[in-house]
């Protein structure tokens, strides 16, 4: 097995918390864009939508007599 070059060790270092770094931006991104969906879904617009396409779909699939 080789040992690895000189060159590689510092690169290694720089990088060190680079990937946590990364994690932690893509937590905090989700975090936003869930609170964003939650503020549209709670309109009362979006509310009627939903309740439209769900009452469509539930239709199409034949259960009858559910309205929401």
């Amino acid at each position: 097995m080789r040992k690895p070059s000189p060159t590689t060790h510092p690169k290694r270092r720089t990088q060190r918390g680079a990937v946590t770094a990364e994690y932690a931006i893509m937590i905090v991104a989700a975090c936003a864009l869930g609170g964003v969906l939650v503020a549209i879904l709670r309109s009362p617009a979006m509310q009627t939508a939903l309740k439209t396409i769900i009452n469509y779909a539930l239709k199409t699939a034949g259960v009858e007599g559910v309205h929401l």
